[in-house]
């Protein structure tokens, strides 16, 4: 069966896709695998109708269709397509059926087999995202192969869906739930995928070769081998289609939108801001190195004020043992949470409950909890903490009975309201459950669901190596990269063997971690808030350099997710210290990337912003290259207007300067990872503000603004106590300048441009007179 393929959006002058398959593959008792793709088969309309959704009033088509296959008798499809009343995308489904005598077992089922024609005058590309937090996501060319890991069974079950296929040659590209395929028009994409993982876990295959005028994709639903009794029917989750434009402030927006509508999507009001123990002390941590940083972060809360304290892997007697601690944590875990809270802070902790270590007493004392694959042995969930490791079968009452345990002991007992769940890939691992009926989707599900009601509503739940579909409405928080580190680039028993691991881009690094941070900046506050994970910036143990340091703080600033710091905070130097604090508060909005689609980690990213005091743009420039480098970037390419005239401030560096449009923003010889962190505001008639050092925004701080002849009042609101400057361009010297009644020195720059120094407390008030001040 052939169909049609088309979506209403606007300015896009009615783009269709013709000639669309269906598929599917499946065996019965005793018989091979038989396949079919829609090329023979009976079709027949089977009714129009209109229902209600979380999308709106849909118009939804039934047709069915009995497939030719001898070795399936009984076996049919229902497809349904849905086109909402209000919305620019199409929804479609696919519902299997069993009408003989036997059981079916369901492999997959092909959503969509087509081609999408290449405009000659555009450039294709496609975006790849990764099944789970720490899957790779980002923009492919044709000539490129996608990276895949070369580690085998050490890393594949830790980073990706094994049912997903591999990577091929340079041009065959797989995606995770959703991808997007440019190149269709000039500007001009489509993103298709699914708008929820609850019944199957899907992905989408690419084939884009040098030279084709054409795409082929196939959109698959994976499901695992289960089931079809007879009678019984089994829906495929909703597939998506939508023309894009790719240029667009937020060309995502309708599909993100859609998968949060779905499922319900958490999106808390607050973004929490803490410390983490991992990435100092990993799992040497001891109650010692706890309790001095607890102290360091109850001391320095006026000038970095963190709430969460989170206490990380290597307190628990093993990974898979959580009701007991090491030696080296005397105390339990509810003395520790009530010291937490003493000091005036929100207690956190990890967990990994469906991962267990081949020397756990868990493995040991229940074997049977164990996913195991059809030899008998239990699935494998990679190498990690130098063990094999394995994962539990969620569908198991033990295991859904000690992980409700668990998880309410560690709120209700220990006194926990925040958890990082990690490695939660594990219950979706391939293997035999005790419920065959599930897919690993469902079971997923099944086990993020037992999780929520066991933490109860006000928990705040951070997914950590976590299938991203699965976990949409389930969690607060979703770590979308993989684990940063005291490293650029992977690390693997020595740095010397670092250049070996470069196609590595879902292990631990740093280089890693940004490239998620930056490809998945759509998804915050959509399906919930984006953990980019920690921020890194001592100068001891570690190899990162400085300028890593600042692409990293850089990154993260922008990002407008959670904010953690991972450093020993009782011996962090000053100097280390400002990648820190000018960071907060978060401001929760994400710099969008404007080459997305034109390289896989952009060297742009522009976040426009609006206050008291007008708008301006703060852009992070980077150079990703391994040497150093001259970068240059129009102001055209941010979006701004070529023919004014413009204040840029360079905050990392403390510059200042006039700039005409017409000229680039250009730096010399940029160190290898390096980052500026530019301010950009139009140069206009005096008053106004060029930079602030108070936050990296340069200016979100200023929480009210008047200006006239006689004066200008302005009002700072940090939250936090810190020295900066402030640089404004003014018409005149002003004869008195005053912070919270207090007089402050002003500073004339030239070019009209006066700089004040002074203190913040939480909030200032700032007023500047030109003319005298009477006593």
């Amino acid at each position: 069966m052939q169909w049609e393929l088309a979506a209403r959006t606007p300015g896009l002058g009615g783009l269709r896709i013709a000639g669309v398959r269906c598929g599917a593959a499946l065996r019965t008792n005793g018989r091979g695998l038989a396949r079919w793709e829609g090329a023979a088969g009976d079709v027949q309309f089977a009714s129009r109708a209109e229902a209600a959704s979380p999308h709106g009033s849909l118009q939804i088509l039934t047709v069915d269709i009995t497939p030719h296959l001898s070795g399936a008798p009984g076996f049919s499809l229902r497809l349904e397509a849905a086109l909402p009343a209000a919305q620019p995308f199409l929804l479609w489904r696919l519902i299997a059926r069993n009408a003989g005598s036997e059981p079916i077992t369901l492999e997959v089922l092909d959503l969509a087999v087509m081609e999408v024609g290449v405009h000659p005058g555009s450039a294709p590309a496609f975006f790849a995202n990764g099944y789970q937090s720490w899957g790779f996501a980002g923009a492919l060319q044709p000539g490129q192969r996608q990276p895949a890991s070369g580690l085998g069974p050490f890393t594949r079950p830790l980073h990706l869906n094994l049912a997903t296929p591999r990577p091929g040659p340079p041009g065959h590209f797989v995606s995770d739930m959703f991808g997007v395929v440019g190149g269709i028009a000039p500007g001009i994409g489509l993103v298709t995928g699914f708008i929820s993982q609850r019944e199957q876990f899907g992905h989408l295959t690419v084939k884009m070769p040098e030279g084709r005028a054409a795409t082929r994709l196939r959109l698959t639903a994976q499901c695992d081998g289960v089931s079809l009794a007879p009678g019984e029917e089994r829906p495929t989750d909703w597939a998506y289609l939508q023309f894009i434009v790719l240029d667009a402030a937020n060309p995502w927006h309708d599909y993100v939108e859609a998968v949060a509508r779905e499922n319900g999507a958490r999106v808390s009001a607050q973004t929490p801001v803490g410390w983490c123990s991992w990435y100092r002390y990993f799992d040497k941590v001891t109650e010692q190195d706890f309790a001095s940083n607890l102290e360091a972060v109850a001391l320095g809360r006026d000038r970095l004020p963190l709430e969460f304290v989170q206490l990380d892997d290597g307190y628990q007697t093993q990974v898979g043992d959580w009701f007991g601690t090491k030696p080296t944590f005397p105390s339990d875990l509810k003395t520790l949470t009530d010291r937490v809270r003493a000091r005036g802070h929100t207690p956190g902790v990890w967990l990994a409950p469906f991962i267990v270590r081949a020397d756990a007493r868990l493995w040991r004392d229940h074997p049977d909890w164990l996913l195991r694959g059809p030899s008998g042995r239990p699935s494998n969930a990679g190498y990690g903490w130098y063990k094999w490791c394995y994962g539990l079968d969620p569908t198991h009452p033990g295991v859904r009975e000690h992980t409700r345990r668990l998880i309410e002991t560690a709120v209700r007992q220990w006194g926990f309201p925040y958890l990082k769940l990690d490695f939660l890939f594990a219950a979706a691992l391939p293997g035999r459950r005790h419920d065959p009926r599930l897919t690993r989707a469902q079971a997923m599900r099944l086990a993020l669901t037992d999780i929520r009601e066991a933490a109860g509503e006000d928990t705040f739940v951070l997914g950590c190596g976590c299938p991203l579909g699965s976990a949409v409405g389930l969690v607060d928080g979703m770590r979308i990269g993989a684990d940063v580190a005291p490293d650029w680039l992977p690390v693997l028993f020595s740095p010397r063997f670092s250049p070996l691991l470069r196609r590595e881009r879902e292990m631990p690094s740093t280089r890693n971690a940004i490239q998620n941070i930056i490809t998945r900046a759509p998804l915050h506050r959509r399906w919930w808030l984006n953990d980019p994970d920690c921020l890194l910036a001592r100068h001891d143990d570690t190899r990162l350099t400085e300028a890593e340091v600042r692409s990293l703080a850089t990154v993260i600033g922008l990002s407008g997710g959670m904010f953690f710091v991972s450093d020993d905070l009782a011996h962090l130097s000053p100097a280390r210290q400002r990648y820190l604090t000018p960071l907060l508060p978060v401001l929760e909005q994400s710099a969008r990337a404007p080459g997305w689609l034109q390289a896989t980690t952009p060297d742009l990213l522009i976040l426009p912003l609006a206050g008291p005091a007008g708008h301006w743009l703060v852009a992070g420039l980077f150079n990703w290259r391994d040497a150093p480098a001259d970068g240059a970037w129009t102001l055209a390419a941010l979006g701004l207007d070529p023919h004014g005239e413009y204040w840029i401030s360079d905050f990392w560096a403390g510059r200042w300067w006039q700039q005409n449009g017409a000229q680039p923003l250009t730096f010399k010889a940029m160190p290898a990872h390096s980052a500026h962190l530019v301010a950009v505001r139009r140069a206009g008639p005096a008053p106004g503000v060029v930079t602030s050092s108070f936050h990296f925004s340069q200016g979100t701080e200023i929480t009210a603004w008047q200006a006239s002849p006689e004066e200008v009042s302005l009002t700072l609101t940090l939250g936090r106590l810190a020295e900066g400057v402030l640089r404004l361009a003014l018409p005149a010297a002003p004869a008195q300048a005053a912070a919270d009644g207090q007089i402050v020195p002003v500073r004339g720059e030239g070019q009209g441009i006066y700089a004040l120094d002074f203190t913040v407390n939480q909030s200032a008030r700032v007023r500047l007179a030109f003319s005298p001040v009477s006593n």
